[in-house]
């Protein structure tokens, strides 16, 4: 028994005529989207090899390593100590997020393959740009220094990765790969411009609660402002199947277990370090809880997986900022029941809204990074009024390097945010504007589907059946891509069209 190959002339002896011309749209349409992906890869490419030329001279000109490399024993216990959370943050940014975007049932290639690229890609920008404003805030000048690259260097470029994988998050399944690439060309200068005014203002922000959950978030619901479009919030192949949820879960999984070593990583060490891990901790272990009662309580009676994957997450995100700081432990507790909470209730009540309103949030980061990151925001400015108030919460020597603002902390914090705020959200709008244009070069784009952009595999390729019944395969013109079995053009097919999951059409060869 063979699968039976049907030509274009063939296709009537067995179709019914209305879905043999649904399946053979006019050549000019398939002509049109193949141009579209030859201007898309051009660009993508040639702006690709012109960025990494640009980074390999900024590189062999003005990096070099963080220590003496002559003093090869010098500082050898604090390097290991700082890589061992630099391998958890690692695993966070590259497995955790991955995995978590891997939910979309048609999409997990493009979740792993973009977090992957664009992450490596931030890192290596974050680098050089972490420099330029490191020698801005020294008041140095760039002539004859070289800028050193040690571990906490490295850790910084994944914190800036790890805000543009959360403005991804709500984007996912909506852009194409030069779409990301322009975004992550200039997101990480909005996100070291942050970093740089919170340390003019004496801001602290030990987990990134602003400089990467607070800010990749609104910066990515601005972009998303313009890259949301009618119908893809319904399409097909926008949700889950059971196995895809099940992947999801092993990247909470391993957000969930690292996120005290993220929000630890470069705590003053002591007992400032202690309590960011402590905190953490408790208030994940909260939001777990409150996330399974209110996803019990608002989505008929029963468990809503995306709320486990997401909202669990929640108490680690609102530790960002204050994770370091004094807060007791019912304060820890009391912020993670509270995010967890919060969090369920956006993506039963405010996602709706908003994808109403015009703008899509594919994974929901208002609710997992974007509230949560706002509320320990503020709850920092409180945390930093009650230490002005009761120095006695800490130690003269360690409150001095906690508050460096001494008794305009609070203010400072209150500032910092709402500046992260308004730069993420013009700042968004503006790349927004960059990405809508570039739309133009991807027409007749496949929302939430991998074969857009990737070399799918096929049923049948290692010469195993699974069934009696074999699904017909069709070979359609080299022009429009590889083969398709009717299975899934079956799928991609928009609802209510001919070809839908429901009216498969299926023959036994002979």
């Amino acid at each position: 028994m063979e699968s039976v190959q049907v030509s274009r002339s063939e296709s009537s002896r067995y179709f019914p005529k209305q879905i043999s011309a649904k399946i053979w749209q006019d050549d000019h349409v398939k002509d049109n989207r193949t141009v579209a992906y030859t201007k898309e890869t051009s660009l993508f490419t040639g702006i690709f090899i012109a960025f990494e030329i640009f980074l390999f001279v900024i590189y062999g000109v003005w990096l070099t390593y963080g220590t003496n490399p002559a003093n090869f024993t010098a500082s050898s216990t604090g390097v290991v100590s700082l890589y061992q959370y630099f391998r958890d943050v690692s695993i966070m940014i590259f497995f955790g997020f991955g995995f978590l975007m891997t939910f979309l049932r048609k999409y997990a290639y493009s979740a792993l393959g973009y977090t992957f690229l664009y992450s490596c890609l931030a890192i290596q920008w974050a680098l050089p740009l972490r420099g330029f404003f490191d020698f801005i805030y020294a008041g140095e000048e760039f002539t004859h220094h070289y800028y050193p690259i040690g571990v906490d260097a490295l850790l910084d470029a994944l914190f800036c990765a790890g805000a543009v994988m959360i403005t991804y998050g709500g984007l996912l399944g909506r852009t194409t790969p030069l779409q990301m690439l322009v975004i992550t060309i200039i997101e990480p200068i909005l996100y070291f411009l942050n970093v740089y005014i919170g340390k003019r203002l004496d801001a602290f922000d030990i987990g990134g609660g602003m400089f990467i959950h607070l800010f990749g978030a609104y910066f990515g619901l601005s972009v998303a402002r313009f890259v949301s479009y009618k119908g893809a919030q319904d399409h097909a192949a926008n949700g889950a199947t059971y196995m895809s949820d099940q992947l999801a879960m092993a990247g909470t999984f391993f957000l969930w277990i690292m996120w005290p070593s993220f929000n630890a990583a470069v705590a003053p060490p002591g007992d400032p370090q202690l309590r960011a891990i402590v905190n953490t901790f408790i208030s994940l272990v909260a939001s777990v809880i409150s996330t399974f009662i209110a996803s019990r309580c608002l989505s008929e009676f029963k468990f809503e997986m995306v709320h486990i994957q997401n909202a669990s997450l929640a108490g680690g995100v609102v530790m960002g900022v204050m994770a370091h700081l004094n807060i007791n432990i019912i304060g820890a507790m009391t912020a993670g029941l509270f995010a967890g909470t919060i969090s369920v209730v956006g993506y039963v009540y405010i996602t709706p809204y908003l994808t109403r309103k015009g703008l899509q949030d594919t994974c929901g980061i208002h609710n997992l990074h974007g509230m949560p990151g706002f509320i320990g925001s503020i709850g920092a400015i409180f945390a930093a009024a009650q230490a002005v108030n009761n120095p006695g919460r800490y130690g003269e020597e360690e409150f001095a390097i906690l508050f460096r603002a001494g008794d305009q902390q609070a203010s400072r914090q209150a500032a910092c945010t709402f500046i992260v705020l308004a730069i993420a959200i013009s700042g968004g709008a503006i790349t927004g504007l960059l990405a809508k244009y570039l739309d133009r070069f991807s027409r007749g784009m496949l929302w939430y589907e991998d074969t857009q952009f990737w070399i799918m595999p096929h049923a049948g390729d290692h010469g195993t059946e699974t069934r009696d019944t074999r699904r017909l395969s069709m070979r359609l013109p080299a022009n429009y891509g590889p083969a398709v079995p009717l299975d899934d053009l079956g799928e991609q097919q928009p609802r209510g069209s001919l070809l839908n999951s429901e009216s498969q059409i299926s023959i036994n060869s002979e």
